[in-house]
């Protein structure tokens, strides 16, 4: 146990900042302020920007739609052709991959494109903005109501607290610890733990549905925010998963509060409600929901609007994208300037596809990288360090950022029986681990923009030296444990001393991970690294064969997507990671570890230490068991996790107030962030 042990000073260190979410839960839920340098000059009437033009919908007459359907195909067969060279791996020797020409150093990149950065640049002193508009690229919302079941979660996008409120949600902006979850009220004023299994929420009273029937501009109730949350309890839902501690919900519509019973305490609750599928929508909703798109001749819903009381109401919504305007009569303001929100006039979302408006949500790579290149975004998402050095040379004042990697995010391999056969013997699987370069992963898959992950959030490292006490990026493997570190020799020790070597080899059989368009996966290059890793540094004592994940057709309500199967023949297969609103607020995503949850992960002790950790309330008794379930799941390896991934993204220098989180790599995964963005008008 001496690989594991941990001082009791460092352990202390870190209790004082291991309940993120629950700290919040304590206060008032008012957030911290935000601050600008100097008061905002006044400025009247709408900016409208010259480098985003509006985009309409478009017309689709018949030879365009044929074109369009060829140019979809044309991109479906892209995807099918990575997805055969992610197969053909299984059938060659696997070849070391070379080191991208544009690695990086993600310590020097932390500095540089760091969320601090973000308060300093040019405009900020003026202040925000009211007026234009904002495009950004991501996922396309084929379906705008939060009442989805579980098998039409590939319909729904997640900008839906754009249109609706919610409870509570995560604080994000240039004045924002980026790298820090805060929990701040949506529509709840302020919220309450009066005792270990109740959650009371204070609802504002100053908001109101739309003007439109059938809700007629009337005041939101109490009752409002308990029906939706009742609906999401259900096991059918995809928000099910979250709500399960949930007893009862009681709403006092004099009063304006909203409480939740609970079967025991929750530490977590809180943080995921918010998630962005957590938003509160009109209750004929759930009787007449709005379908997913059905478009008329020029390419638009002519379903009915959804209607909520966020920032934004619904303009227009088609299969590739959608556009938002300013709701007149949105209720909240911005503490730094006292002026309402949101600032920009309109916003825009989806994949834009200007020119071709095709039925296909997955463009090809350089066709998205045309619409950014010609600023028909204002913010996208980059995959490799070599495109933003690319944007900015086409934009010397573009705003750059990286954001830690997203907390239990990251891929892990898992071995599909650890109760007999070879990977029973604990030094079998401290082998495995220790003949994985989690840093070479990171160099040759992601460019260097990524760090070894444990499923815990990397805030939990202290650093004297840092002014907050704690360290801003992930572990490093001497950190984690002697099964992080690669150490060849060790791991040829260990299969050794189990029983294997040439005459008698570990038989090895490596699902290769998925490359589906429909499901989430994990990286099947860094699988390929890996299977090529052990055959390189475990030498003759295993035989490692790498497989193909199958893929099936499955066909449901009229509609056809493709899932991935795992190889029947597989000893270790690649696990995917769940939906970012699932996870902790520490890091820890328990589905993940949880037995119950997860049949590849199985020991009474590390269940018992994720039950209780659920319900720890108290900081620093929650801090001691994360740290013993980090501790125990290091000691039984009963999974291999690889590596996470940093986020970047790039935005036009003159807007503000459009970033990521640690909580997200992806814009749509933290919405609310746009009803305090803005766009400094084009100097005269």
């Amino acid at each position: 146990m001496a690989d594991f042990a941990i001082s009791r000073r460092d352990l202390m260190a870190r209790a004082a900042r291991a309940g993120v979410g629950i700290s919040a839960l304590a206060l008032a839920g008012c957030g911290g302020p935000e601050t600008y340098n100097s008061r905002r000059e006044d400025v009247t009437g709408g900016v409208e920007e010259e480098s985003a033009p509006v985009v309409s919908p478009l017309a689709i007459s018949a030879a365009r739609q044929e074109e369009a359907e060829e140019e979809s195909e044309a991109a479906e067969e892209q995807v099918r052709q990575q997805t055969r060279a992610t197969r053909d791996l299984a059938t060659i020797p696997i070849r070391e991959r070379p080191v991208p020409n544009d690695a990086v150093d993600p310590l020097v990149w932390r500095e540089r494109y760091h969320w601090r950065e973000l308060a300093k640049l040019a405009g900020q002193e003026r202040g925000p903005v009211r007026g234009g508009g904002l495009h950004v690229h991501g996922p396309t919302q084929i379906s705008w109501t939060p009442f989805e079941p579980r098998l039409q979660a590939g319909r729904i996008g997640t900008f839906l607290p754009l249109i609706y409120s919610q409870l509570v949600v995560m604080a994000a902006g240039d004045h924002r610890d980026a790298h820090r979850g805060e929990i701040e009220g949506d529509l709840a004023a302020s919220w309450e733990i009066p005792e270990p299994t109740t959650l009371l929420f204070n609802i504002r009273e100053d908001v109101r549905w739309p003007d439109s029937e059938p809700l007629d501009g009337r005041a939101l109730t109490a009752s409002d925010v308990r029906i939706s949350h009742d609906a999401y309890r259900s096991p059918e839902m995809l928000q099910g998963s979250a709500y399960g501690v949930i007893k009862q919900i009681e709403a006092d519509d004099r009063g304006m509060t909203v409480g939740f019973r609970l079967s025991e305490p929750a530490s977590y609750l809180p943080a995921q409600m918010t998630g962005p599928l957590h938003v509160i929508a009109p209750p004929h909703q759930l009787d007449d929901p709005i379908e997913a798109l059905v478009l008329d001749r020029n390419g638009v819903s002519r379903n009915a609007t959804p209607q909520g009381t966020g920032p934004f109401r619904m303009e227009y919504s088609s299969i590739a994208s959608w556009g938002a305007v300013r709701n007149p009569s949105y209720f909240k303001r911005d503490r730094a300037t006292g002026e309402r929100l949101p600032y920009f006039a309109r916003i825009r979302g989806g994949v834009l596809m200007s020119r071709r408006p095709s039925s296909s949500n997955f463009p090809p790579r350089d066709e998205i990288w045309r619409d950014w290149v010609d600023r028909r975004f204002d913010a996208i998402e980059l995959i490799e360090p070599s495109e933003l050095e690319e944007s900015s040379t086409l934009f010397p004042d573009l705003a750059a950022q990286v954001v830690a990697p997203t907390p239990g995010r990251g891929s892990a391999l898992a071995f599909r029986a650890t109760r007999g056969g070879p990977f029973a013997d604990v030094r079998v699987r401290h082998a495995l681990s220790s003949a994985i370069n989690r840093a070479e992963i990171a160099k040759r898959v992601h460019h260097g923009l990524a760090a070894p992950d444990c499923g815990h959030d990397w805030t939990h490292v202290t650093d004297d030296s840092s002014e907050s006490g704690f360290r801003e990026w992930p572990w490093t493997p001497e950190e984690l444990g002697r099964p992080y570190q690669f150490d060849p020799a060790r791991a040829r020790t260990l299969l050794s001393a189990a029983g294997y070597s040439a005459e008698l080899p570990l038989t090895i059989n490596l699902d290769a991970g998925g490359s589906s368009r429909f499901t989430i996966s994990v990286n099947p290059s860094e699988v390929a690294v890996v299977a090529h890793q052990w055959q390189q540094h475990l030498g003759a004592a295993a035989a490692v064969r790498l497989l193909p994940r199958s893929t099936r057709t499955v066909r449901q309500q009229g509609s056809e997507s493709s899932i991935n199967e795992m190889h029947q023949d597989a000893r270790i297969l690649a696990t995917a990671p769940l939906p970012e609103y699932l996870a902790d607020p520490d890091g820890l995503t328990y589905e993940r570890l949880h037995s119950s949850a997860n049949p590849f992960v199985q020991d009474a002790e590390l269940d018992d230490l994720c039950q209780r950790q659920r319900a720890e309330l108290d900081p620093v008794r929650r801090s001691e068991l994360l740290e013993r379930i980090r501790l125990r799941d290091l000691e039984l390896s009963l999974r291999l996790p690889l590596v996470n991934r940093y986020g970047l993204v790039v935005r036009q220098g003159n807007i503000f107030n459009v970033g990521v989180t640690h909580i997200a790599h992806s814009f749509d995964l933290n919405p609310k962030q746009f009803e305090r963005a803005w766009r400094l008008p084009p100097q005269q």
